[in-house]
């Protein structure tokens, strides 16, 4: 609703970037983050959009994510704060639809030091901890 007549299309990636001096155009040029996005358009709505002359709109933003894009939770661990800090971290791009099922987990964490939700739906917390990247700074990335 807020451009009619638009459709968003998202591409999550670039490179790393300073928030205080990022570049807002980039991704433009051959092999870009705009034309990454207009062959996607190009293969999989043909005829729908048209892509000549690039993006009417480009709002970069900034995401954070772990390089392997899992969500960190977690106790913060170590001999200072043991089980008494939760940390849940990583969530941009696609965390947002998790936010309350990753609340109550963090929740049941903090008070209760293990998550009765997670258990219930078979999810293993181990995948989200934050020693994944101790030796490997890429955790469970296939990629980069």
């Amino acid at each position: 609703m807020e451009y009619p007549g638009l459709i968003k299309v998202c591409r999550n990636g670039g490179p790393p970037c300073d928030p205080d001096g990022r570049d807002w155009a980039t991704g433009t040029g051959a092999g870009g983050i705009a034309e990454i996005v207009a062959r996607w358009i190009d293969e999989f709505m043909p005829g729908v959009v048209d892509t000549t002359g690039g993006p009417v709109l480009r709002q970069p933003c900034m995401c954070c994510m772990t390089p392997d894009e899992d969500f960190v939770i977690d106790f913060l661990g170590g001999e200072e704060f043991g089980k008494d800090v939760v940390v849940g971290a990583g969530f941009s791009g696609h965390g947002f639809k998790m936010g309350p099922a990753v609340g109550k987990i963090l929740a049941e964490l903090a008070l209760d030091g293990e998550s009765g939700t997670a258990a219930e739906a078979g999810l293993e917390l181990e995948h989200y901890l934050i020693g994944r990247f101790e030796g490997n700074p890429m955790g469970k990335a296939t990629s980069h």
